[in-house]
This record gives C-alpha cells, sequence and structure tokens, in this order.
C-alpha cells in the first residue's frame, strides 16, 4: 500500500513542474539563440556552414528534436572558437537536449533535400523557441 501511495505521488510531482520547468528552458533557450544570431550575424565566416533546411511543423516538438540531431551531426562536432557554443556541454545545446527529453518524441532524422546557413536555421529555431513560449517573433 505505501508502495503504491508514494509511486502515485512521485507520479503527481513529476508532472506538474513540467510546465514552469519548459518556460525556463525555452527562455534560456531563447537567450542562447539570440546572441548566437546576433554573433553569427556579424561574422560573415560561418555563415558558410550549410545545415539541413528543417520542415518547421508548425513548431511541434518534431521540429525541436530534428533541429538537435541536424546540430548535433553537422555543427557540434566541428572544432574552431566559432563553434565552441554548439557543443554538448555549452548551454544553448544542454537547453535544447533537456527540453527534447520533456517532449520525449522520436523524431526520424530530417531528409537532406534543401540546405540552408547556419544563421538562418538558428533564425527559424529562434523564431519556434519564441512561438512555443508565447513570445512575439
Amino acid at each position: 500500500m505505501k508502495t503504491i501511495l508514494l509511486l502515485t505521488f512521485a507520479v503527481l510531482v513529476s508532472s506538474i513542474p513540467l510546465e514552469k520547468s519548459d518556460k525556463k528552458l525555452l527562455g534560456e533557450l531563447i537567450d542562447e539563440l539570440n546572441s548566437e544570431v546576433k554573433r553569427l550575424s556579424e561574422n560573415n565566416e560561418t555563415n558558410e556552414t550549410y545545415v539541413t533546411d528543417l520542415q518547421m511543423h508548425n513548431c511541434k516538438s518534431v521540429f525541436f528534436c530534428q533541429a538537435e540531431q541536424e546540430l548535433l551531426k553537422e555543427v557540434s562536432g566541428r572544432s574552431g572558437a566559432e563553434f565552441d557554443h554548439f557543443r554538448t556541454d555549452k548551454k544553448l545545446m544542454r537547453n535544447l537536449h533537456k527540453y527534447n527529453q520533456h517532449h520525449v518524441e522520436t523524431c526520424k532524422p530530417a531528409l537532406k533535400d534543401e540546405e540552408m546557413t547556419l544563421l538562418d536555421f538558428l533564425k527559424n529555431l529562434l523564431t519556434c523557441a519564441r512561438h512555443v513560449n508565447g513570445q512575439k517573433s
């Protein structure tokens, strides 16, 4: 009986703060994306980095999942100071990963039909993060 009560309590407690933590994660993700978009806008050399042009799927969780996969595959492993913010131990990638963990979504890797610059990719990700967080673009 105690075990059942503990399990019920654990489920209730773990599901309550999710919305607040999502808001916080998205807020931090938006801050990180803003600074990266600004930094990349000023640095034209990095605009030569291309990633897959993802379908935004009305900013559903599948978009965030595919965006994380794409950044891990194409950008996180690159060397150089301009790619340091995309390492998996940095705040931008950590928050994107945590957000995706909260929205368990098994997503297939995006088809590599079209490509876009990393800057445009991050602008799309920023737009979706703001949309989901309820902010104006």
